[in-house]
């Protein structure tokens, strides 16, 4: 593959986390908060099955350093900073501040305030190294196919189980399975979704019903809701209860299909000045991601309840001080390669 960026897949991610921003400062818990979290976090299981590969002569000690780790690092790093920032900001008790840390190394839902979209690294790691299990070792499609199937099948089977009388599984590990279904299909038809984008005959209709879909749930002809991090998920139609699976096979899929045309066309239409603040935007996801809920609550805690500015202050915020992070981490490494020895 090219090593040139695919522009609409960093403005797809720029929606996605604009979409998770937004979901988090609206109080009102209607129609479109529904709606945001039907798809936020799947659309970015997905994009992350589009470049997974194999592991190659099993050299996973290669895939775990280049992208295990980092990720590892920056959510140890960013977590500490935000428990911190959250003892002196929240007048938190040291006893408090001290054992969040604990929290932060168990993960999955036991986070929450600064650190609660956490969950999300947690998941997002364990399903990478589940989904390239998966790849690596099934080598039939159609095996992978029924992999993903079962995966999603059993792990939405239940409610809720303990773990050794614990009502917290380490790092949402079983809702690990779920991400699984949604990077194995972005990994398995990835190339056929680069085609369906472009189609305006399939994803016109797919449009058409993500709206209808969106106006039977305002009009409360069904009911979906699917918070992943919680593991709550419950569908019904004309109030009879339905198939979860079907829901999240269907509903989910459909509205990151609409995201990812959208983004596409984005693209071809637009001046590259308008497109290339959106790609950057969507390179600084992970740094986003991390940093703005923090900015959230401190807005909400100054008496700021507008959900839309929240969301542009948070955006904008959070975008910056990943962009900082992001140059400091990078004369870190610069510095350090500067005072290696070299033998000559």
């Amino acid at each position: 593959m090219s090593k040139k960026r695919i522009e609409w897949i960093d403005v797809a991610k720029a929606i996605g986390i604009v979409a998770v921003v937004f979901g988090h400062a609206m109080t009102r818990h209607g129609t479109m908060f529904h709606f945001l979290y039907w798809w936020h976090m799947p659309i970015f299981f997905i994009m992350g099955g589009f470049f997974l590969k194999p592991i190659i002569n099993n050299n996973w000690w290669g895939f775990i350093k280049k992208r295990i780790i980092p990720l590892l690092i920056s959510y140890l790093i960013c977590g500490s900073g935000l428990i911190l920032l959250s003892h002196f900001i929240r007048g938190e008790s040291w006893s408090y501040t001290a054992f969040y840390f604990v929290r932060l190394l168990w993960g999955g839902r036991t986070l929450n305030h600064y650190l609660s979209v956490f969950w999300y690294i947690n998941v997002y790691l364990l399903a990478l190294v589940l989904t390239s299990i998966v790849i690596t070792y099934v080598k039939t499609r159609e095996y992978q196919i029924i992999i993903a199937f079962i995966s999603l099948i059993v792990s939405t089977s239940y409610k809720h189980v303990w773990f050794f009388n614990w009502k917290y599984i380490p790092w949402d590990f079983d809702v690990a399975f779920i991400a699984l279904f949604f990077m194995l299909f972005g990994y398995l038809y990835f190339h056929k979704i680069q085609q369906f984008v472009k189609d305006l005959w399939i994803m016109i209709p797919c449009g058409l019903i993500t709206l209808w879909i969106f106006w039977m749930q305002h009009m409360d002809r069904f009911n979906f809701a699917f918070y992943l991090k919680s593991k709550i998920i419950h569908a019904t139609f004309h109030h009879i209860p339905i198939s979860r699976v079907s829901y999240i096979l269907f509903i989910p899929i459909l509205i990151c299909m609409v995201v990812f045309s959208f983004s596409y066309y984005l693209c071809q239409f637009f001046p590259q000045f308008v497109i290339k603040p959106i790609q950057l935007l969507g390179q600084q996801t992970l740094g986003i991601m991390y940093l703005h809920k923090a900015v959230i609550d401190i807005i909400d805690e100054m008496g700021y309840k507008s959900a839309i500015m929240e969301t542009i202050l948070a955006v904008i915020i959070s975008f910056i001080l990943s962009l900082l992070y992001a140059y400091l981490k990078r004369r870190f490494k610069q510095n350090r390669h500067k005072n290696i020895p070299v033998n000559g």
